[in-house]
């Protein structure tokens, strides 16, 4: 998981870090990608007058482990908590391993600790959800930890990401789940397209576990369908949307009945009523 400086600005802008103090819940433990000393400067110094003498240093060594690639040789080794934390506010994280400020839950089987729920301003899911199974869970955690009033933003994988983590999502998803559960949409946006990517890729990553994978990779070059997937070039589309929580309800979870071709018992609409 990791975050783009330009959406630590963005933060600011939505409001998931409203006032000195307040508090951020990030679904997965992020590394921080493409800051800048100046601006991670301007930032803290922003949000806390008493800096600190320093920060000068603490900036420079941010942006400098905050490359990606042939910047940084693969090797990232700034996280989004320090500056956070840095700047004045609260940061905590949930995942599966450890990591900066990083409490473990594992969102397949276990509930949100109690003593977490309701007490965030701002929650992000900048690509973390679609690598769990249990997304109603995953989903629940978040309501539960965002204050009434706070700010939720997920940044997730919409288009392509052939082999990548579980789920891709949906428009429809997202706002289905704000109408459920009285959520306030306060923007959407689509980032890409990057890529291509392989349509077969899973195929080749799992092949030499499942031999069968290999007898359909070798049509490519003989079967008309196959050659043609393999030579398509599947773009890469997150999406972003940006929520607040604009009550004190249960999570409500959400419902698709645009394929339903019945009319849907009672017992089971009136859980969504």
């Amino acid at each position: 998981m990791g975050v783009n400086w330009a959406y630590v600005l963005k933060m600011e802008e939505y409001g998931l870090l409203p006032q000195r103090g307040s508090a951020l819940l990030d679904i997965g433990s992020s590394n921080l990608y493409a800051a800048d000393a100046v601006g991670i400067r301007a930032f803290v110094r922003r949000h806390a007058a008493d800096a600190g003498d320093d920060l000068d240093a603490f900036a420079e060594r941010v942006a400098r482990g905050s490359g990606y690639g042939p910047v940084s040789g693969g090797l990232n080794e700034s996280f989004l908590g320090e500056v956070i934390e840095r700047a004045g506010f609260r940061y905590q994280a949930i995942d599966i391993a450890d990591g900066y400020r990083t409490r473990i839950v594992d969102l397949n089987h276990a509930r949100l600790p109690a003593d977490m729920v309701g007490t965030f301003d701002g929650v992000i899911n900048f690509g973390t959800t679609e690598h769990i199974l249990n997304q109603m869970n995953s989903f629940l955690a978040i309501h539960e930890a965002t204050k009434v009033g706070g700010v939720i933003w997920h940044q997730l994988p919409a288009i392509g990401y052939v082999d990548h983590g579980y789920f891709t999502y949906t428009g429809r998803f997202f706002f289905d789940l704000a109408g459920y559960n009285g959520y306030e949409v306060m923007d959407t946006w689509f980032d890409g397209p990057g890529g291509p990517e392989d349509v077969f890729a899973a195929l080749r990553s799992y092949r030499s576990v499942f031999p069968k994978l290999g007898e359909r990779l070798s049509r490519i070059g003989t079967e008309p369908q196959e050659t043609a997937l393999s030579a398509t070039q599947v773009p890469t589309i997150s999406i972003n949307v940006v929520y607040k929580k604009a009550k004190d309800a249960p999570f409500m979870g959400t419902v698709e009945t645009s394929t339903s071709v019945g009319q849907i018992p009672r017992a089971v609409g009136g859980r969504y009523a």
